[in-house]
């Protein structure tokens, strides 16, 4: 196993693989997100381009790096901006990194955006568009329940995502549950994994949305 002072670094959306040793290990994620950006512009710039053809000239203020490692289990955990990279290292020898933007133009653009890596990822290929070719407008899927009842989740943007949650919609109704009032999701009686609101999620997620669906769909065990 690696060192506590190294780190190795792999991107596989640009095929990049870097090695972290020296004063940087005293840093932060935050650091090593401006050291990447400096070493890729063209290539972090040009990857986001080809996915967003709408979006104006990606940068390091509006698309901030993800980054995320493998704990013993094979559980992928995401990596805080705060984390301080030597800690990081003394629990893994390898961190995975992501170009992603999480500023749109709009409301519409931003949901859009984190909304498509629900609908590329394979664990939730019955995800669908609500308009076609149009992830902005919301997103929705269709699958039975664990007692069987077949339920329709539609999943839309509020006027200001990801400041404020999106809605979540169930049809048919949950019935006896708090967490939902006449089929749409209750956020103030919704608690997240740790007991964090809306807000604490989408300030410290990358892609709020997409915490907020699999936390859901692990509550509730829809086959989708």
């Amino acid at each position: 196993m690696m060192s506590s002072q190294e780190l190795t670094l792999v991107c596989s959306e640009l095929g990049t693989r870097d090695y972290l040793s020296g004063e940087i290990m005293t840093k932060q994620f935050r650091d090593v997100s401006q050291w990447l950006w400096k070493k890729y512009p063209e290539q972090i710039s040009g990857w986001l381009r080809r996915g967003l053809t709408n979006l104006e000239t990606p940068d390091k203020d509006r698309a901030p790096l993800r980054f995320d490692y493998s704990d013993e289990a094979g559980n992928l955990l995401p990596i805080d901006s705060a984390e301080d990279v030597s800690a990081i290292a003394k629990m893994s020898p390898q961190v995975q990194w992501h170009p992603q933007v999480v500023g749109g133009a709009n409301f519409r653009q931003t949901f859009g955006m984190h909304a498509a890596e629900i609908l590329t990822n394979p664990k939730y290929k019955n995800w669908r568009c609500v308009v076609p070719g149009k992830p902005g407008y919301g997103i929705q899927a269709v699958g039975p329940d664990p007692q069987g009842i077949i339920r329709t989740w539609t999943v839309k943007p509020s006027a200001d995502y990801p400041l404020s949650p999106p809605t979540v919609v169930s049809q048919p109704a949950y019935k006896d549950d708090i967490c939902w009032r006449d089929g749409t999701l209750h956020y103030t009686r919704y608690a997240h994994g740790i007991g964090s609101p809306w807000n604490d999620v989408a300030v410290r997620s990358v892609n709020p949305l997409f915490v907020l669906l699999t936390e859901l769909l692990q509550k509730y065990k829809l086959a989708v």
